[in-house]
């Protein structure tokens, strides 16, 4: 029989594999509902934060605040279930980051981008920062509630996905 405990961390790596899916839909395939859509350019930056002025973009403060935001589950969930806690939280969201990186310029998924990299290490380790914070609150609790809330936002965000394709 399962302790309460156990029942906690296969929520938590359910919630996660379910957000790891979504992410690799958004950040690979653009959230394309078909292999049409789905981008087809390489391209590589490693200058950080440079945009390219001729192309028309400038410093995109939404892309900045989307990669961060995007990896903060990310930087929470390897915390929560890493050995090391906040150090595993911010070495996985720094790796899974860098092969999103390297697959989107290994298969023409899009631009390769030394900014995205440290946008989303800097999501993680928020992310791993706000474990630590909401395990000295919560006391033990914080990854059954934090999984029951990526659950529910999960849900929503399935239930949005299937009104956008179908309509």
């Amino acid at each position: 029989m399962k302790t309460q405990k156990q029942k906690e961390i296969i929520l938590a790596y359910i919630v996660l594999v379910v957000y790891l899916v979504f992410l690799c839909w958004l950040i690979l395939f653009k959230l394309a509902d078909s292999p049409e859509k789905i981008p087809s350019m390489r391209g590589i930056n490693l200058v950080p934060f440079h945009y390219d002025q001729l192309a028309g973009s400038r410093f995109q403060l939404n892309e900045i605040l989307y990669n961060v935001f995007a990896f903060v589950p990310v930087g929470f969930f390897f915390s929560a279930l890493g050995k090391n806690r906040i150090v595993s939280g911010i070495m996985y969201s720094a790796l899974l980051s860098l092969c999103f990186e390297v697959l989107q310029w290994c298969f023409s998924l899009g631009a390769s981008d030394i900014t995205d990299l440290i946008t989303n290490i800097a999501g993680g380790t928020l992310g791993a920062g706000i474990f630590l914070v909401l395990g000295k609150l919560l006391k033990g609790k914080e990854l059954i509630v934090v999984s029951i809330i990526g659950a529910v936002l999960e849900v929503l965000l399935i239930c949005l996905m299937i009104f956008l394709i179908i309509s």
